[in-house]
């Protein structure tokens, strides 16, 4: 239901903590989690004689298709940065923004990539005059993210890096023009549905808020009143969605006299496949526009509050409800 799709690559004398961890950490999360290597027909052995098969070869991975890559330690990645196919995957991902994370030995892939110059980067000490030399900057410290780059000393920072990897995926927009993520949600009287169930083939405006009672939300939510009617009288829906309870909702409704249902998304699995998660656990202000065939068309962050003014907004707010 998330609608994230990661790769890890594997190649033999991989670090096995390195790439289980993580692959299974990021299933447990349910993300979509792809091992990746030079072929599907070899076993790859990591350094402790455990074995890997990839899932896909790495010349049929389209960066599009995909949210961003993890590359374990140990000495696969002496390998792997031999291979075009793997260093034009992981520039062409960093060039689109997607996640970059590599890890103990992973930066010698990323510096084969050239996307280390100018750029901090964690590893093993071992890559110091390699980061260097290569343009980054080496960090000793645990974890280092700047910008879609994570990386990190090796596996005891594995909690850590894991950390900084979800939070980065919980941030990350879901793809427009393709059908919108899922997950279930919590309506006023305690009913369980899904999104799509809620939609029913009916296009909508969906507006995140962090809490109702924030003064941002008692001086936003009731303005939105007037556009939930102009939806709903084309035949819309417009919903509200926060991790707040039903009974906080029910409350707001009370106060506020909203036009617009609440829904309360306590399982988080709707606030993270928007990719508007917030530090705090709560969601970010947003809004996203779905057409009557649940294809996602507009998806912008909005942490003023104020919807209507962000840039293309209107636009495409007309061509769904005009």
């Amino acid at each position: 239901m998330v609608h994230r799709r990661i790769v890890i690559l594997v190649e033999n004398q991989y670090q096995e903590l390195e790439l289980w961890y993580p692959l299974l950490r990021l299933r447990e999360e349910g993300v979509e989690a792809k091992l990746v290597g030079p072929g599907i027909e070899e076993t790859f052995l990591g350094r402790h004689g455990f074995p890997a098969k990839a899932e896909m070869v790495t010349s049929s991975v389209s960066p599009k298709d995909f949210d961003g890559i993890i590359i374990p330690g140990g000495f696969a990645p002496d390998y792997l940065r031999r291979l075009p196919v793997v260093t034009n995957l992981v520039r062409e991902m960093y060039q689109q923004g997607k996640l970059i994370g590599a890890l103990s030995r992973g930066p010698w892939v990323l510096i084969s990539a050239d996307i280390v110059r100018g750029k901090r980067i964690a590893g093993l000490i071992s890559l110091r005059d390699d980061i260097n030399n290569a343009g980054g900057e080496f960090v000793d410290a645990p974890v280092v993210v700047d910008g879609n780059i994570i990386t990190a000393r090796g596996p005891n920072e594995l909690p850590l890096f894991m950390r900084e990897v979800l939070a980065f995926l919980w941030r990350s927009r879901p793809r427009l023009n393709e059908p919108h993520p899922d997950g279930w949600l919590i309506d006023g009287t305690g009913n369980m549905l899904s999104l799509a169930q809620l939609l029913r083939g009916k296009p909508a405006l969906v507006l995140f808020f962090d809490s109702g009672f924030s003064p941002r939300g008692m001086t936003f939510l009731p303005r939105y009143n007037g556009l939930a009617e102009r939806v709903e009288r084309k035949g819309g829906l417009f919903i509200g969605i926060s991790t707040e309870s039903i009974f906080t909702h029910q409350e707001l409704q009370r106060r506020l006299q909203l036009a617009f249902p609440l829904y309360s998304d306590v399982f988080l699995e709707v606030t993270k496949a928007f990719g508007v998660l917030g530090a705090s656990g709560l969601a970010e202000w947003a809004v996203v526009l779905i057409d009557a065939h649940g294809v996602l068309r507009f998806a912008e962050r909005c942490p003023g509050g104020d919807v209507e003014s962000l840039p293309g907004f209107q636009r495409k707010f007309e061509s769904l409800f005009g």
